[in-house]
């Protein structure tokens, strides 16, 4: 099966016998990937931090208020998982712009050639 794959994608597009695929031509060529394509999985974690965040700050309050009968430990647990989404999401961003803007360069053992010192 990897022959197969490997050999449509190494096979010169003028010997083809008109049949396009999907590892030799992109769907549209012209037409840039939207923002929402790239940006979707880091709003969707500080989305989840947020609520998580803000139920684990409520539910903290309720304890330590002694308004309502809440677990001890589910506030501060929220609390930080919340906080850890958050921050990830939104550390997120900026590591995906930088990768838009620099394409990484690949050297001969694998390591980004950033990364390693001239």
């Amino acid at each position: 099966m990897l022959s197969t794959a490997s050999t449509i994608s190494t096979m010169d597009p003028s010997c083809q016998d008109g049949g396009d695929t999907e590892a030799s031509t992109p769907l549209h060529p012209q037409q840039a990937p939207s923002c929402w394509l790239f940006y979707s999985r880091p709003i969707l974690a500080i989305g989840v931090g947020l609520l998580l965040f803000g139920s684990g700050t409520a539910l903290s309050l309720l304890y330590f208020t002694q308004t309502a009968s809440v677990p001890y430990l589910l506030g501060p647990l929220l609390l930080s998982v919340g906080l850890m989404f958050l921050v990830t999401g939104l550390v997120w961003i900026p590591v995906l712009k930088q990768s838009q803007s620099q394409p990484w360069e690949g050297t001969a053992g694998g390591a980004p050639a950033a990364l390693i010192g001239d």
